[in-house]
């Protein structure tokens, strides 16, 4: 059964994202970390991955279709993929007539493990897909991000993304209302709130939405704390602006 938690200006749904989400309007970008596996079909069977990149696929398209509805026109969706499901995502993005404007690589600097063949994953990948007249006001920004993750999450969620990278999602796309259909542990609510914008958050998982209660809540309680706190800007980046300063006129 649905449940619903007003926090400041957090609103958290417990509930199935397909089914909630068209209850949902007034948000300007959505923040999404689904599962990277759906594993539907056995490992075992020949073609098993196909099975599930075609089934996650179908799966996207659904949450895509929705979100063209709930995301205002000037909107934008900010995906967190991995090579495995960058395909079957671009997929769904053109069967709902959008596109990727821009895949963002997030340099980890830190290695995951790789098992006994593969090469151990030092990054993911960030699809940026804009809707309507959206844009990026900053337009030195590189298609690189450095922000460090670890084996240890600060909520023990095993895929909480750091706060820093969202915070930085969140800065550089303009609006007020943020939503993650995804929630896990709140960490894009957490950022939301202290950056000072509306968060609305989905979560399937009771525990994990309990825990993005009490953290949202707590960001709440210190939010003026962080306002106004300026997100770190990478070196490399830092140059880029320079160069694409423009010179004065004098």
């Amino acid at each position: 059964m649905n449940r619903t938690e007003i926090i400041g200006d957090a609103t958290l749904i417990l509930g199935d994202a397909l089914e909630t989400l068209p209850d949902i309007r007034d948000v300007n970008i959505a923040v999404m970390d689904p599962p990277y596996n759906f594993s539907t079909a056995s490992s075992g069977v020949k073609h098993a991955f196909w099975a599930d990149a075609v089934n996650s696929s179908r799966w996207f398209r659904d949450v895509l279709s929705l979100l063209k509805v709930t995301l205002r026109y000037e909107g934008a969706i900010w995906q967190f993929l991995n090579w495995k499901t960058f395909v079957p995502y671009q997929k769904a993005v053109w069967d709902c007539g959008l596109k990727i404007d821009s895949l963002m690589v997030w340099d980890k600097e830190w290695i995951g493990p790789g098992g006994d063949v593969g090469l151990r994953p030092a990054y993911e990948l960030v699809g940026l897909t804009a809707l309507g007249g959206w844009k990026i006001p900053n337009r030195g920004l590189p298609d690189i991000w450095r922000s460090q993750w670890a084996s240890q999450r600060p909520s023990g969620h095993p895929a909480e993304k750091p706060e820093p990278l969202l915070a930085r999602i969140i800065k550089e796309s303009p609006g007020e209302g943020v939503l993650d259909p995804f929630m896990g542990s709140g960490t894009t609510g957490v950022a939301a709130i202290r950056a000072g914008r509306r968060f609305v958050g989905i979560e399937l998982d009771d525990h994990w939405f309990d825990v993005a209660c009490r953290r949202i809540d707590a960001a709440v309680g210190q939010k003026d704390l962080f306002i106004h706190a300026p997100v770190p800007i990478d070196p490399a980046e830092q140059r880029c602006l320079e160069f694409f300063r423009e010179p004065d006129n004098d």
